[in-house]
C-alpha cells in the first residue's frame, strides 16, 4: 500500500474552501435571523399601532363628555350638602376601554432590539400616560360606591377627584398617543 504525500498548498486550500464554507453559512444563517427579527418587530409595531389608535378613539369619545359629567357629579355634592339627601341619580361613568396587549407583546419580544429607541421612548410615554388613565378606571366604574348611603359623601366626593383626574390625564393620554402615531409613521 502506498501513500501519496501531503501537499501542503492543496491542504491549505481546502482548508479555506471548508472555512469560507461554514462561514458563509453562519453568516447566511444571521442574516436570515436579523431579518425575521426586523419582520417581527414590524409586525409588533403594526399592532401597537393598531391598539393606540383604537386607545385614541376611547379617549377621544369619553372626553367630550367629561367636562359635563363633572359638573352634574358637582351638583349631586351640591345637593347632599344642602338637603342632607343621598343623590341616587347620578350620571354612570363610561370609561375608556384601553388595551395593553400588543405593547406588552411587543415588549417582551426580542423583536423591540430592532426598533429605532428613540420610537420605543415615545410609545413606553404613550402607555404611560394610558397608565394613568386606567387607574381611574377602577374606582369611576365601581358603581357599588355610588349606592352606600353612610359613606356617600366620601364616596361621592372621590368620584368627582377621579372624574377630575380623568378631564386632566385623558387629554395628555392622548396626546401622548398622537406623538407615538406619528413617530410610527416615520
Amino acid at each position: 500500500m502506498s501513500s501519496t504525500p501531503l501537499n501542503p498548498a492543496r491542504l491549505a486550500v481546502e482548508s479555506a474552501a471548508i472555512f469560507l464554507s461554514v462561514f458563509l453559512a453562519f453568516a447566511a444563517d444571521q442574516w436570515r435571523d436579523d431579518a425575521n427579527d426586523r419582520e417581527r418587530a414590524l409586525d409588533a409595531l403594526n399592532l401597537v399601532r393598531v391598539e393606540l389608535e383604537q386607545n385614541l378613539g376611547e379617549l377621544q369619545s369619553a372626553i367630550g363628555t367629561r367636562q359635563e359629567m363633572f359638573e352634574q357629579y358637582n351638583e349631586g355634592l351640591r345637593q347632599l350638602i344642602d338637603d342632607n339627601e343621598y343623590p341616587y341619580d347620578l350620571p354612570s361613568v363610561i370609561m375608556p376601554e384601553i388595551t395593553t396587549i400588543a405593547y406588552e407583546l411587543a415588549t417582551d419580544s426580542s423583536a423591540v432590539a430592532k426598533v429605532d429607541p428613540d420610537q420605543l421612548v415615545i410609545i413606553a410615554r404613550a402607555y404611560e400616560a394610558l397608565e394613568g388613565v386606567r387607574r381611574n378606571e377602577v374606582f369611576l366604574s365601581n358603581r357599588n360606591a355610588q349606592i352606600r348611603y353612610r359613606d356617600g359623601e366620601q364616596y361621592l366626593s372621590g368620584h368627582v377627584f377621579y372624574l377630575s383626574s380623568a378631564i386632566r390625564l385623558e387629554p395628555l393620554a392622548a396626546r401622548h398617543i398622537e406623538a407615538a402615531l406619528a413617530a410610527l409613521d416615520t
